[in-house]
């Protein structure tokens, strides 16, 4: 049977990421991917994509009727639409319900069928406080509301997975960075853009908060893993864990930045006291948690940071 790796989103940063690593590992050779994005974060470069692709919201009957002509192959969808800017949930707290609990779950009940496999992409950092490490059996304690809608999706969706007689898994992911990432507005892009233009950027905070980091090819390589062995009826956990098991503060990327390119980071420092206010103060996963999925692909902070810059430095 056809198996089907349908990414909601795919167009997009953890989308494209996912595309490369299906294309160039033999161990994902079967899957054929199929893409449903309305190019609202699509990444340049997608038309040259070769792969079955439905251009439009993915709540439209259009994109359900794209997906039911799939349903004679094994289907496993990867979910990564959404609202995730955390600084705006608060702001726009409808906006969020809707982009990550309302919305998902009319698209489960309308697309899901019987025997699907369901990945929900999640957060690992946003989902608790930062007071304590990370691992996939901590209880919920968000810090802010993009957090909460998050936590609520992941007990929704599951449920009603559920309901729909398929299968149910959540990929936490930390921080991610790397290649793809043109589109997004987070420290390691921004601070790399602005070091290679000489352009100046906002420090938040003392710098001394930490993220845990992971590197995007290893995040595509990790999703990809376990939509492989649902695919060949293997055992597999319902909550997984991406990162890579190192925390990182700012000014240790501002540092490892300034180093790969030659070029130092001009940036205002300010308190932002509303700002961090809403954050964990560290993030980091624990490690026995991401090996479940990456084992050895754990790309090096530094070496990331390089790859990230190769990404930028490319005319």
């Amino acid at each position: 049977m056809a198996q089907s790796l349908i990414l909601i989103g795919g167009l997009g940063f953890v989308g494209r990421n996912i595309l490369d690593v299906v294309r160039d590992t033999p161990d994902f050779a079967d899957f054929e991917p199929v893409v449903v994005d309305d190019l609202s974060n699509a990444v340049p470069g997608h038309e040259a994509l070769d792969v079955a692709l439905h251009i439009g919201p993915y709540q439209g009957q259009a994109a359900i009727d794209f997906l039911a002509a799939r349903a004679d192959t094994q289907r496993t969808f990867v979910f990564l639409a959404g609202e995730t800017r955390v600084a705006e949930s608060k702001d726009r707290p409808m906006d969020f319900i809707a982009a990550n609990i309302t919305e998902p779950s009319k698209f489960v009940m309308e697309a899901v069928r019987p025997g699907d496999h369901f990945i929900l992409i999640s957060t690992a950092g946003a989902l608790f406080d930062g007071t304590f490490e990370v691992s996939v059996d901590a209880p919920y304690c968000p810090k802010n509301f993009y957090g909460a809608t998050k936590a609520a999706e992941e007990m929704v969706l599951e449920k009603l997975v559920g309901l729909r007689s398929a299968s149910f898994s959540v990929i936490r992911m930390t921080n991610v960075y790397g290649r793809h990432s043109v589109k997004k507005k987070s420290a390691i892009h921004a601070f790399t853009r602005a070091a290679i233009a000489g352009d100046t950027v906002t420090l938040n905070g003392d710098g001394k908060q930490s993220r845990d980091f992971i590197f995007s090819g290893d995040v595509g390589f990790g999703i990809a893993t376990l939509a492989n062995r649902l695919r060949l009826g293997e055992a597999t956990n319902k909550i997984n864990m991406l990162g890579s098991g190192v925390s990182t503060s700012l000014l240790d990327v501002v540092h490892t930045i300034e180093k790969v390119t030659g070029n130092p980071l001009k940036y205002n420092q300010i308190p932002a006291e509303d700002l961090i206010a809403t954050e964990p103060r560290d993030v980091i996963a624990k490690k026995s948690d991401i090996l479940v999925l990456l084992d050895g692909h754990i790309t090096p902070f530094d070496e990331g940071i390089r790859a990230t810059y190769a990404y930028y430095a490319v005319p």
